[in-house]
């Protein structure tokens, strides 16, 4: 039968010709996107069997049955989504598998952001793409992003050229939306199969029922427990979220009178964890701190930049920054200084760009903000500390100097110069999608060794700072965050609230501390109330923001840290751990080293009146506490 020649034809008549053509290759196009959807089991098989393996085994072939009917979802919701695209008639075929694969390319990209980062491709995953740098800060060589196009180029073409011939080789008319229905009952039936699994087992099961993505959690605890008069096992779960509001303003910044004016240097170190703060790794901060105070217990805010940096200069916890910038609040600390005749610089290696810094954090730091070093870190480290020396001989001995550096080069992908190669075997730092096969033993050397160059940068800066001033500056070092290697199977921060991300070095150099070492727990939010104490300043801590002097430390406190972008929390106290929020199972209990404890469903029962006051926004935190005795305090070697 001949076709009537598109010219002649009116517009519906086009289109009922269009969705003729296309009608045939409906069958072959379901089958086509549920073979498709299958791939996800070998993305996302690994994390499937991992959380499974945490459940009771007679749960565990439930749910990996369950996987793949997830799997058979995710064809099915390609072929519908793809059904517009039958208007397009014989161009069907090619329009259709072309979307097909580019959304298995998408779930390839989620696969290696789950297994980096532990979690599926979000709003911070996209928000973070879209930064400034953001290509470089993965240390992905430009010969490598061209060899992954080159190759996603070759096998989406060779899917699709495959997915065309398959379908116009087996086209024949099929009763589509009877396969379409099985498809959906089988789906409806694996979500209420799961949602009666979570009522009867627990939050475990709900983590290992959303490992796939675009799986929303079903529950019907409410339901099923009026069917069953049984309550949900839901585990240990606190019941309470942390204070998330902007505080009240109850300080104007010419209120605050300093007694003294020394020059301070506040330095900043990425992604360096505690246990890097060695004779080894960093021996020349080591050897100054036998002069200095050293806080054993100190914890960034957040795992995240942003969130960090929010904490340390408004001294505030984490999961207010949206609150407080939302009202439009800027950092009490540098206004203070300025009013106390502080001559304020900062220079920045790390790129604050990243999220929105120079808008919040260091929104009224006008002209004396420098972010825009060029090169390789170790080589921006370098020209910021010239930077800074320059500054430190070029301003009077008599005008009080607050200085921010904040070096980069124990970023990813940890770059240091010759001299520092102190550390083998280490990762040669070429090509980052390399480090899915670098041991990580190499990783974490190659680090060392960046740590061991930032060490010796710091120790020039300090050296040329007290020869151009004439006198030492009050010193704060530390991290932003940490950092893991694979420890818990990814290579990173900004993931999760484990030690490894959190627990940073901290040390102070003044004179008004003893030198020595402080056990109980610190953290970024205490370093505002800090200085202001060291400085004389009379106004109580709880006027500055959240923290503490970390002069005057509370052995009993619980520190609340966070992600920052994802609302998961750790309450960190030295004889307890506890992590609760989005994306764990439930309630967790661990020492601050994230190790099981024989007794931490007793310790818990113990403290969780003081950790629920803690989190109400009560002032647990400041109450009059004896020593606690030390049962867990030793760190894992």
């Amino acid at each position: 039968m001949s076709r009537t020649p598109p010219a002649t034809l009116t517009p519906p008549e086009r289109l009922r010709q269009r969705l003729a053509d296309a009608r045939p290759l409906l069958g072959p196009a379901l089958l086509w996107c549920t073979l498709h959807g299958l791939l996800a089991l070998l993305f996302f098989g690994a994390p499937l069997l991992a959380s499974v393996e945490r459940l009771a085994p007679s749960l565990r072939p439930v749910l990996l049955a369950g996987g793949v009917v997830q799997a058979l979802f995710l064809g099915l919701l390609a072929f519908v989504a793809t059904l517009p695209l039958v208007l397009l008639g014989r161009r069907y075929a090619l329009t259709m598998t072309l979307a097909v694969a580019l959304g298995v390319a998408m779930l390839g990209v989620d696969a290696l952001v789950l297994s980096s980062l532990g979690f599926h491709i979000n709003g911070l995953v996209l928000a973070v793409a879209l930064q400034p740098r953001a290509l470089a800060e993965t240390g992905l060589a430009p010969h490598e992003l061209a060899m992954a196009a080159l190759a996603a180029l070759a096998v989406l073409s060779f899917d699709v050229w495959t997915g065309v011939h398959f379908l116009r080789r087996v086209q024949r008319p099929v009763r589509v939306g009877r396969l379409v229905a099985l498809l959906v009952l089988i789906t409806a039936a694996e979500r209420l199969t799961s949602a009666y699994l979570v009522f009867a087992h627990g939050g475990a099961v709900l983590h290992a029922a959303t490992t796939l993505p675009l799986q929303a959690p079903v529950r019907m605890n409410t339901l099923l427990t009026r069917l069953t008069d049984r309550p949900p096992a839901s585990g240990l779960r606190l019941g309470v979220s942390p204070e998330a509001g902007a505080p009240a303003a109850s300080i104007e910044p010419s209120a605050v009178r300093f007694t003294r004016r020394p020059d301070i240097l506040l330095i900043l170190a990425e992604s360096l964890r505690d246990d890097f703060f060695t004779p080894e790794v960093m021996p020349n901060l080591w050897r100054r701190a036998e002069h200095g105070t050293r806080f054993l217990h100190h914890h960034s805010a957040a795992s995240s930049t942003d969130f960090s940096l929010f904490s340390l200069f408004f001294g505030l916890e984490a999961q207010r920054r949206d609150a407080v910038v939302g009202a439009g609040r800027a950092p009490l600390l540098f206004p203070a200084l300025k009013a106390n005749g502080y001559r304020q610089a900062f220079f920045a290696a790390s790129s604050v760009d990243w999220m929105g810094l120079k808008d919040t954090v260091f929104r009224d730091v006008h002209g004396g903000l420098r972010t825009d070093y060029e090169g390789r870190s170790h080589l921006r480290d370098a020209e910021m500390v010239k930077d800074a020396v320059s500054l430190a001989r070029s301003t009077p001995r008599d005008v009080p100097l607050f200085t921010f550096v904040f070096f980069a080069g124990t970023h990813f992908d940890y770059d240091y110069p010759p001299r520092s190669a102190v550390f083998s075997p280490a990762w040669d730092g070429d090509g980052g999608l390399a480090t899915a096969r670098v041991p990580a033993e190499h990783l974490k050397a190659r680090a060392w060794n960046s740590a061991y160059e930032v060490d010796t940068k710091v120790e020039e800066l300090l050296r040329q700072w007290e020869a151009a001033r004439g006198t030492r500056p009050l010193v704060v070092f530390t991290g932003d965050h940490g950092e893991e290697f694979r420890e818990h199977g990814r290579v990173g921060h900004a993931s999760d609230v484990t030690e490894l991300q959190l627990h940073v070095p901290m040390l102070i150099f003044d004179e008004r501390l003893a030198p020595g070492e402080v056990d109980s727990v610190t953290g970024h939010i205490d370093l505002v109330p800090t200085l202001f104490d060291l400085l004389g300043d009379t106004h109580p801590p709880e006027k500055l923001g959240d923290g503490i002097p970390m002069t005057r430390p509370d052995p009993r406190r619980y520190l609340l840290t966070t992600i920052g972008w994802e609302p998961r929390y750790a309450l960190i106290g030295r004889e307890l751990k506890v992590r609760f929020g989005a994306g764990l199972p439930g309630t967790e209990l661990s020492d601050m080293w994230d190790r099981p404890l024989p007794d931490a469903q007793e310790r818990f029962a113990a403290e969780a009146p003081r950790i629920l006051r803690r989190l109400r926004g009560g002032d647990a935190e400041r109450e009059e506490s004896p020593e606690p005795t030390s049962t867990a305090t030793t760190p894992p070697r």
